[in-house]
């Protein structure tokens, strides 16, 4: 009837550190520990969600900008 709905543009991703390319077990658990508690363990599945802007597109963009930065840096190598 005209009106919307709060959750309306939220957006809800889930993946596994396991599917993601071209990752070592040690850029792996980079990632796993640079996305903190929106991992879990048990069902290794990362889940994130966004409902920050007007719209659905607009979220479920910046989740996956931010998946991309999140796998960049993972993969950056720093020697000790």
């Amino acid at each position: 009837m005209g009106e919307q709905h709060p959750a309306e543009k939220k957006v809800v991703m889930e993946f596994s550190p396991a599917d993601m390319p071209d990752l070592t077990p040690i850029q792996r658990e980079k990632l796993k520990k640079l996305v903190g508690v929106r991992y879990n363990p048990e069902k290794d599945i990362v889940k994130m969600s966004c409902e920050m802007f007007e719209n659905q597109a607009q979220n479920k963009r910046y989740l996956g900008d931010l998946v991309d930065d999140l796998l960049k840096e993972a993969r950056v190598y720093f020697e000790l």
